[in-house]
């Protein structure tokens, strides 16, 4: 099928026709028609006649009733499984085009929706789920990611014919979420400044085939001000910005195509205005004070403290995090989630490790927690640890990838090596797009054709060594078919365990090495891998991109 003309059909307006989808099938829809369908959540996927339709969960958190009522819509229209995706969202694949506009209408009873959540729109706004009690967190900024996701979704009508691309906005203020705030359009960073939250906001960062890490935009933002300050990221992208060129309607080429100054300026005077005329008066919410370590772990929890589960700010309490595997569940295992958010404050919390979080879970329960949790086949261990592999659902469903990302992340996580190094986060994706954000990683997996020993083959781009931190994405070292992808990844590990020096990080023993050392080594434990160039990703691209002074 020819590509959409999608800045015609924004030009037309994003006419959508439900009515005839139920009524007639998928066979009468146009490229621009299915461009129109992504605005509403819809996607065709690889196989005709079916669609993922994609459920917004705004800052992640679903109560009990809406994660039940999505695990029936699941059996009944999409194959039983429900599958978390690294920006918080909920999915449902193989939904026929006949029953897509009722699968809609029933997340909107839900008091959920899937407008916005694909095409060039505002995606889901991500929140860290440990906000407001992880000892880490500042403050609960999950209000202020929800007040954003409404404001954007109603507005809906008029800013999907006006992006030229999509916007990804993310609220958290940990070590993990402000380093992630680098690798969106929109990064709210959650600080303390005498005694009042607000953020510290960056913008313009993406991954995919050409990557860019965000910079610092404003050192501070009231939480007052947070709704005005994500719309004017979304003015200035639109008028700033290409709406006919598609391929370059991200933020990052916006910003890097006018600089940093010039960028920070537009949003300024557009911040400004809005500011001062756009009403929001955030939720209150609580500055964390200083912690009462010694109290806090005084409490033992069933089994000790964990990556899985970790104390709060409140003594007694824990974050407990459920290992969903590649985050695909069945709608039955949804159910029994749903039951166990009842021993914590009632509600699940999706992560972008493709997880479920509970919160306020009382530490005598935790062992009950995980029993419940195994009658079922699921369980807490290796929860957010290396062995929690993160993947997209790669070609089986999805109409982009080009490798079976699942299969591939299954295989990774049963490595002996990779367990025993529980830091390591390995990502893999099913194509150059990084759903998987495989450029995040110590240790990342584009999927695509590669050529290898002079065949050409599905296979994997292999990188290794992110530090988002430090503004350093991972570099790619080499090419590796798809059945040799455990082999290489086991091969990096290797060599990291055989030449660290004690407390190296894969990225500091990778840059006092090498990387065609960490290549060659893999080049004698995979046959079907071959050193190929590896370039170091810049922070940016261009040379006034410098940061927000005081």
């Amino acid at each position: 099928m020819a590509a959409p003309d999608i800045p015609a059909v924004k030009r037309a307006g994003l006419p959508v026709d439900l009515g005839r989808l139920a009524a007639e099938g998928d066979g009468w829809l146009t490229p621009e028609d299915r461009y129109a369908l992504k605005t509403h959540g819809v996607c065709a996927q690889a196989q005709a006649g079916v669609f993922m339709v994609r459920v917004r969960v705004p800052g992640g958190r679903v109560t009990p009733a809406q994660a039940r009522a999505v695990a029936d819509l699941a059996d009944a229209h999409g194959e039983g499984w429900v599958h978390v995706t690294t920006r918080q969202n909920l999915e449902l694949h193989h939904v026929a085009a006949h029953a897509v506009p009722s699968v809609l209408a029933a997340c909107d009873d839900l008091g959920l929706t899937n407008r916005s959540a694909c095409g060039h729109t505002h995606r889901n706004v991500m929140a860290c789920p440990d906000a407001g009690v992880g000892l880490d967190e500042p403050f609960d900024c999950g209000p202020d990611a929800r007040a954003v996701s409404a404001a954007v979704v109603a507005l809906a009508g008029q800013l999907n014919v006006a992006l030229p691309s999509r916007v990804n906005l993310a609220f958290g203020g940990c070590p993990t979420c402000a380093d992630h705030a680098r690798l969106n359009d929109g990064g709210f960073q959650s600080v303390v400044v005498d005694g009042e939250a607000g953020y510290r906001l960056w913008a313009g960062g993406s991954l995919g085939t050409m990557p860019f890490v965000a910079v610092p935009l404003d050192e501070f933002v009231p939480r007052r001000h947070a709704l005005a300050a994500a719309l004017a990221l979304t003015e200035t992208l639109i008028d700033l910005g290409d709406l006919d060129n598609p391929r370059k309607g991200r933020m990052k080429f916006v910003l890097e195509a006018h600089g940093a100054a010039a960028f920070r300026a537009a949003w300024l005077a557009r911040f400004d205005r809005l500011a001062a005329a756009t009403s929001y008066e955030p939720e209150p919410v609580e500055v964390t004070d200083a912690l009462r370590l010694a109290e806090i772990l005084a409490h033992r929890p069933d089994g000790g403290w964990s990556a899985a589960v970790r104390p709060q700010r409140t003594p007694g309490l824990a974050l407990v995090t459920v290992n969903v595997p590649l985050g695909d569940l069945s709608g039955d295992e949804l159910r029994v989630l749903a039951d166990l958010a009842a021993l914590g404050d009632g509600h699940l919390y999706t992560t972008r490790n493709q997880n479920v979080q509970y919160r306020d879970v009382p530490v005598a329960r935790v062992g009950e927690l995980g029993e419940a949790l195994r009658a079922v086949g699921l369980g807490l261990a290796g929860a957010d640890s290396s062995v929690d592999v993160r993947a997209c659902t790669g070609s089986a469903v999805c109409a982009l990838a080009i490798t079976a990302a699942p299969e591939a992340g299954a295989r990774i996580a049963a490595s002996p090596l990779l367990a025993r190094n529980g830091s390591l986060r390995v990502h893999v994706s099913g194509c150059p797009n990084s759903c998987a954000q495989h450029q995040a990683a110590d240790i990342g997996l584009s999927g695509g054709k590669v050529r290898v020993n002079g065949a050409t083959r599905l296979g994997y781009t292999l990188s290794v060594g992110a530090d988002v931190h430090a503004g350093r994405l991972a570099q790619p070292i080499g090419r590796v078919a798809d059945g040799d992808v455990e082999a290489a990844v086991t091969g990096v590990i290797g060599t990291w365990e055989a030449l660290r020096h004690p407390g190296e990080r894969l990225v500091d023993t990778l840059d006092r090495v090498g990387a065609a050392m960490f290549g060659s080594h893999v080049a004698t434990i995979a046959s079907g891998f071959e050193v190929g160039p590896a370039p170091v990703i810049p922070l940016v691209t261009t040379a006034d991109r410098s940061p927000v002074t005081a």
